[in-house]
């Protein structure tokens, strides 16, 4: 063996530093292989008579072992900038609107629309490149049935309108109940405008929608001429269009552009040009170590840097911190598949998220007063940047770049932010059947646990993000304190999964010392025909919320699985069993109902961890919090007798 094969041994285990330096070195090799009293000199307190050679030698393979560690060690640094231009989309050119809005979205290129709300009443302004009619509505899934729509257009100056509703793929009918009100329409150029209003519930059952907060689908279309009668209104073809949007709960438009302080930085982590696994779910994750930031700063905004290409292979992002005592060297590969043959220090690291994103998320603006500390003494050095790409081709020829972008600034707030992931803990026990149109699973975030770690101090919440898979159909986080249940610190009764937010709260919501909280999922699985599990793949579900709050503490996980109680109707078989041969298919066999008790009646076993280690409440074993006051969202529309 050689001197230089045996040099690498003695200074690395590392297989791949040896075999990367070997190749790029291979004329030492050589030299060495001539030589060997030279290494036995090396290897006994060298003496004064070892060549020059030799030490030379020496010196150059420590110097290739520091440069290839530096690349897969954990020395990868992420990349501090100066806050770049945000990208656009192609800017809605059209006039603007005839007031000050707080809020607006550009559904197309050729339609802008604005709004205002408050407690009772919302007004929207849509504003759409044609001079033929115009129709706008809120959709419960983004198609034309079911839908609540307007129509209107401007004919020689006059102005045409109508409240409607959509029964199928045809020309709405018009409501016996016109509860939007026409505000104002007209021409402008090539564009009309439309300016509307109504009750958020008209108590309309036939023909209107109401308006909630969480995700709302609004659907618009136009056409190029007006009709020829209020009863003749032209199909309009291929210009319509369908988004999700926060019509109740959005980031106003002045916090959405808000202006960054002089001294930001912009720190970007991102995947570093991996090639993606022709696996239809791959969760890739690369260590990255915090460069001296020269003290404590605060995080007030971050963003998706999403590759050219990867809008449809990204499913998530998540940036964790890693705790624990591992150094540079524990911190490798740099880049590996987060869940096959992972590095032992990315267990330091999976049980403490930073900050996400998902699949429809934007950029994101902590409150004025509010900042996530960075860079500080006594704050992590070392992070994982987890990507979850969705390849259901399964295709072998992707490569992909994005990552998340922090923006920095040492002029800290008042107060330090922290984020907790509750809910149901991903895995098996996570059990949804077949052919259902509402099923429910929930995951506990008990007193205990809170207790534990608030240590008699309260946390507001200011922001959350949802996030459950392709069944998933409604969410809420609900809230409990002294036996009584309060309003869900947040719900989204028309889930979409390519709509993913970080969702701001107002008012924030104080979580006390004795408070619990649950996290709720309800699932639409008529189109499995299959029971589905949890788990990391798309196809398969979870149920978490992703919780910002202040001031930080130290509490990171706060989820339950399921304990199932077993009924002898079972005929002592386990729940795999069960589920596996259940009739699920016949929706008189009573499997459905009975397995819905199951769930909800089984006690949970708590998962209750901290940054590094888990509290005394940990796996502690969970019934159904107490409620004597159930919360009930106000009816604000009359009872017939």
């Amino acid at each position: 063996m050689s001197c230089l094969w045996l040099y690498l041994r003695q200074q690395s285990k590392k297989r791949e530093i040896w075999e990367k330096a070997i190749t790029e070195y291979s004329d030492c090799n050589k030299m060495c292989t001539e030589k060997p009293s030279y290494y036995s000199a090396r290897n006994t307190n060298m003496s004064s008579d070892v060549p020059l050679f030799t030490v030379y030698m020496a010196t150059k393979v420590l110097t290739i072992l520091l440069l290839v560690a530096s690349q897969v060690h954990g020395f990868r640094y992420p990349e501090v900038n100066s806050a770049p231009q945000q990208q656009q989309i192609k800017a809605f050119q059209g006039p603007g609107p005839s007031e000050k809005f707080p809020y607006q979205e550009q559904l197309s290129e050729d339609v802008m629309l604005y709004w205002d709300f408050n407690t009772t009443y919302i007004t929207f302004e849509v504003i759409v490149k044609t001079n033929g009619w115009v129709g706008f509505g809120i959709s419960p899934n983004g198609a034309m049935k079911s839908s609540d729509i307007v129509i209107g257009w401007v004919k020689d100056g006059q102005a045409y309108f109508a409240d409607r509703h959509a029964e199928g793929q045809y020309l709405p009918s018009k409501d016996a109940s016109q509860d939007w009100t026409l505000v104002k329409a007209q021409e402008v150029g090539q564009y009309t405008i439309l300016k509307v209003g109504r009750l958020l519930e008209t108590c309309d059952a036939e023909g209107d929608l109401p308006i909630l907060p969480g995700t709302t689908r609004v659907i618009f279309a136009y056409s190029r001429s007006d009709p020829t009668t209020e009863d003749a209104i032209p199909y309009h073809g291929t210009t319509r269009g369908t988004k999700s949007v926060l019509l109740l709960d959005p980031p106003a438009s002045d916090q959405q552009n808000s202006a960054l302080p002089s001294d930001v930085k912009a720190l970007e982590f991102k995947s570093g040009n991996v090639s993606v696994p022709s696996s239809d779910t791959t969760y890739w994750c690369t260590f990255w170590k915090l460069p001296d930031l020269g003290g404590k700063h605060h995080i007030i905004r971050y963003e998706p840097i999403i590759q050219p290409g990867s809008e449809n292979l990204l499913h998530h992002l998540v940036l964790h911190y890693c705790t624990g005592t591992a150094g540079d060297s524990d911190y490798f590969p740099s880049s590996f598949n987060c869940y096959k043959r992972s590095p032992r220090a990315a267990r330091n690291c999976r049980a403490s998220a930073l900050l996400g994103w998902a699949v429809g998320g934007k950029t994101f603006n902590y409150p004025k007063d509010v900042g996530y500390p960075f860079g500080g003494a006594r704050d992590p050095t070392y992070f994982m940047l987890e990507t979850h790409y969705d390849n259901p081709y399964r295709r072998s020829d992707l490569v992909d770049d994005s990552g998340i972008r922090l923006y920095l600034t040492e002029e800290l707030r008042p107060n330090d932010a922290g984020s907790m992931m509750v809910g149901v803990r991903v895995g098996t026990y996570h059990i949804i059947p077949p052919y259902q149109k509402s099923f429910l699973n929930q995951g506990f975030c008990g007193a205990d646990c809170l207790a534990e770690a608030l240590d008699n101090q309260d946390i507001h919440v200011f922001a959350n993000l949802l996030h459950t898979h392709l069944i998933g159909s409604k969410m809420r986080l609900r809230h409990f304190r002294d036996g009584a249940e309060l309003p869900p610190i947040q719900e989204d009764n028309n889930y979409d999964f390519d709509f993913q937010e970080t969702r701001p709260l107002s008012p924030h919501r104080t979580i006390k010392k004795g408070d619990s909280i649950l996290m709720e999922c309800e699932y639409d699985s008529t189109g499995r025909t299959e029971v589905t599990y949890g788990g990391l793949s798309t196809r398969k579900e979870m149920c978490l919320s992703f919780v910002m709050y202040y001031p930080r503490f130290n509490l990171t996980t706060c989820q339950s699985s399921i304990d199932y109680e077993i009924p002898p109707l079972f005929k002592d078989r386990s729940v795999f069993e069960y589920v596996k041969n259940a009739n699920w298919s016949d929706p008189n066999s009573g499997a459905h109902q009975l397995f819905q008790q199951v769930v909800i009646d089984s006690p949970q076993t708590q998962v209750c961890y901290s940054d590094g280690s888990g509290y005394k409440s940990n796996f502690k074993r969970l019934s159904k919090p107490r409620v004597t006051g159930a919360y009930k969202r106000q009816d604000t529309c009359p009872t017939s007798d």
